[in-house]
């Protein structure tokens, strides 16, 4: 069961280079052709992948129901289980709209974790059930050794936190008149109307930004931060969240 939730996000990522390759696995590959066309023997080694990942998931699936000792577990490993035949498809966005529904109920379990993150006491109503749910999210992740995935959390949790911060102080919302703005501008913002962040929280934000970006936006290499990376980057997100919402 353990393997579950990284298998799920081994399989999302071999569908998104499928289409990024725009390869369709409705149409057969010609495999002889690896030997002198090395687009072809590219292609032979994503689609080798998929089926990997594919069966990987499925093999995992069979441990699903040792969560079902908990009993609110139960239902959803019910309609996890029913999701399952739905991978069999060749249609990869179908597929994806398969997997995004069994990381969303996979998140609704309660799956025992071994970390221990302080998470803030008192969050404001307005985001306090959009910060719990990416908490949680994270520290599944990190349970579940989906470390990248886990950083991302963490850019995404400080994105809501700063923005909340700047519509408090100024009653102006930045989402929603500029939805895609990076954190550094996000920061900028914040000290063009004297919002204070001492030195060490912005050390912390920028070290959290650069990871990000690199980890999603790096173009010849992915980023694939270690277990103590991803732990000390989640420990520094969890101090500024506390940090933010000390004087709420």
């Amino acid at each position: 069961m353990a393997n579950f939730y990284p298998s799920l996000h081994k399989l999302r990522e071999a569908i998104s280079t499928l289409q990024k390759h725009s390869i369709d696995l409705n149409k057969e590959l010609d495999r002889s052709k690896q030997v002198y066309d090395f687009k072809a023997k590219q292609e032979m080694v994503y689609r080798d992948a998929f089926t990997s990942s594919l069966q990987r998931l499925k093999d995992e699936s069979i441990h699903l129901n040792a969560h079902i000792t908990i009993p609110s577990n139960q239902p959803i490993i019910n309609e996890m289980l029913q999701l399952m035949p739905d991978i069999e498809t060749k249609d990869l966005e179908s597929l994806q709209k398969t997997i995004t529904k069994l990381d969303q109920l996979y998140n609704r379990l309660d799956v025992p974790t071994k970390t221990n993150f302080s998470t803030p006491q008192s969050l404001p109503t307005v985001i306090e059930a959009e910060i719990k749910a990416d908490l949680n999210e994270m520290e599944k992740c990190f349970a579940n050794k989906c470390f990248r995935s886990a950083v991302i959390l963490c850019g995404r949790l400080i994105e809501t936190t700063l923005h909340w911060k700047y519509y408090d102080a100024t009653a102006f919302d930045l989402l929603e008149k500029n939805p895609n703005m990076g954190l550094g501008s996000l920061i900028a913002k914040l000290r063009e109307k004297d919002i204070e962040l001492d030195p060490a929280l912005q050390q912390q934000i920028h070290l959290i930004n650069q990871v990000r970006i690199f980890s999603v936006h790096k173009k010849q290499e992915a980023f694939h931060p270690t277990e103590d990376q991803t732990h000390a980057i989640i420990l520094y997100t969890v101090d500024i969240l506390n940090k933010l919402f000390t004087k709420q």
